[in-house]
């Protein structure tokens, strides 16, 4: 008779329990409990208007997740040469997320810096993010529009603040992790490594440096667009070690501005460079803050 029957043949009236099915059956209960207990992430497709193609978004949905409740919703960019699941298949954010009520998106940004391209016109990726995503995702999941927030590392840490500042009704929390908010500013500093590698994709998304619109997506002018009231909470880290030598004065100048505003920001310099590690450690109190500003 195998061990975890429990059955007992000499002993039809009654059912006895070894100790060791007892154990077994305890360590499968509390391991389906757990599993039951984790992040969820799903990839979608769907078509998007704004770029006249269907792409790839992941999600992660949090753990009892059920479309009876309404969840404030993150959404989180790549960086540079990143992809959607970037930030599932290098951080812990599963784990970061598991308890959480709320519902992260991860959208594929491609090397566009978040905007409506200035040279190619289909390459309105402002456009997809604020208003394709949300409307698919509102659709197919229990989102409460009321609680949003946006984050990002490196490029995606800029497009996080640039789209909270052109869209401060749609994003009330804005996170930034080694942001590239030197751009579009910074485009003639371009000729030193590493910064000269983005430039064919900065030129893509802004066009040339003396184009008119480029201060459009540029974060040292767009804050003071805003009344200091409306303005999105903004947190902004920046590691003391990055190899990009433009970001860390860029944040330690736009910060000063924000302060002299009187905007609620918060920044925080810590040691660390350009890599998943400090984003990993990073994306863990931006997560705790969201909570505390969105109150959820």
């Amino acid at each position: 008779m195998a061990c975890c029957d429990l059955v007992d043949h000499h002993t039809p009236m009654k059912t006895k329990l070894p100790l060791r099915c007892l154990f077994l059956l305890l360590a499968g209960a509390l391991l389906a409990s757990d599993a039951e207990a984790q992040a969820t992430a799903r990839v979608d497709s769907f078509y998007m208007p704004s770029l006249g193609r269907t792409k790839q978004l992941s999600v992660i949905l949090p753990s009892r997740y059920t479309p009876t409740s309404k969840y404030p919703v993150l959404y989180l960019l790549h960086g540079y040469t990143g992809g959607h699941q970037d930030w599932i298949t290098r951080t812990s954010i599963l784990s970061y997320v598991r308890e959480v009520r709320l519902i992260v998106i991860l959208p594929d940004g491609e090397n566009s810096w978040y905007v409506n391209s200035a040279s190619a016109v289909q390459d309105r990726f402002e456009d997809y993010l604020v208003r394709d995503i949300p409307t698919y995702v509102n659709k197919m999941y229990s989102i409460d529009t009321t609680r949003q927030g946006i984050a990002g590392l490196s490029m995606g840490g800029y497009g996080a603040v640039m789209l909270a500042l052109r869209h401060p009704r749609q994003f009330r929390f804005a996170a930034s992790l080694s942001g590239a908010i030197t751009f579009p500013r910074g485009l003639n500093d371009t000729t030193r490594a590493p910064e000269r590698a983005l430039f064919p994709s900065l030129l893509r998304a802004f066009g040339e440096p003396s184009a008119h619109n480029r201060p459009a997506g540029d974060v040292f002018q767009l804050y003071r667009q805003i009344s200091k009231d409306s303005l999105p909470y903004l947190y902004l880290v920046m590691g003391t070690q990055d190899g990009y030598r433009s970001f860390l004065p860029a944040h330690r100048a736009f910060t000063d501005l924000l302060r002299a505003y009187g905007a609620a920001y918060e920044y925080h310099e810590s040691p660390g460079g350009h890599n998943w590690q400090y984003w990993d450690r990073e994306i863990q109190p931006i997560l705790r803050k969201m909570r505390e500003v969105l109150k959820f």
